[in-house]
């Protein structure tokens, strides 16, 4: 995604840099006591980092400049939780942007982008979810893995797209197609995001951070 190569303004790669540095403090102390404990949650972790890199070097160049490409903020902090997930897609960033060379001076804005929104929306999202629609296995698989994944995907697409136009001239007069471009791969990856979340739910369920077995899952009273 060019968001990840182009310097932006110097003012804004600021902003993003005094936002994210207390983001990510804050994110390591909530986490500090009890970070990721399973072997299985750790290693989904690790290799949801290496993933989430790999995805961002997978875009499609625009004529005007601008790249599509897949994001994977929404899927990490679904299983994880806000604090891990941008803690994780703060190291995929820098793990892109040293492999890939990518704009360092960036790495603050890009955070931003790519890190604190997807995992904000995406949790804030989730906990509406358990507070207000029946706790069952179906709602909290469907509701999280589909359209949590799409709002959150969509918001972080559009943000991204918002950022990378700051960056570029000319392509304000094809706005409206890149919107569009941007909510038609949103959709496809929530559809990807979904089939993943449901099949960690039910087969590694102690990977999913954010699943609470007796709250999905409680024991059936027993009819005397």
């Amino acid at each position: 995604m060019k968001l990840l190569h182009a310097d932006a303004p110097v003012l804004l790669a600021i902003a993003g840099w005094i936002i994210m540095v207390p983001v990510v403090a804050l994110s390591i102390r909530t986490v500090c006591d009890k970070f990721l404990p399973t072997a299985a949650s750790q290693h989904a972790w690790l290799a949801g980092v290496v993933i989430v890199s790999l995805l961002w070097t997978l875009h499609v160049h625009s004529p005007v400049g601008l790249d599509f490409g897949l994001m994977g903020g929404a899927l990490f902090a679904l299983v994880f939780g806000r604090a891990r997930a941008i803690l994780g897609l703060m190291a995929a960033l820098v793990l892109y942007t040293y492999l890939d060379g990518g704009s360092w001076i960036n790495v603050g804005l890009n955070g931003l982008a790519l890190a604190l929104v997807p995992a904000w929306i995406t949790t804030a999202l989730q906990r509406q979810i358990e507070r207000w629609l029946p706790k069952n296995l179906f709602v909290f698989i469907i509701g999280n893995g589909l359209f949590v994944s799409l709002a959150a995907t969509a918001c972080t697409s559009i943000l991204v797209l918002a950022l990378s136009l700051a960056e570029s001239t000319g392509a304000v007069r094809l706005l409206g197609d890149h919107i569009a471009y941007s909510l038609l791969l949103a959709w496809g990856e929530a559809l990807i995001s979904g089939m993943l979340f449901s099949a960690l739910v039910v087969f590694a369920p102690a990977a999913v951070l954010t699943y609470r077995e007796d709250l999905y899952l409680p024991p059936r009273q027993r009819v005397s």
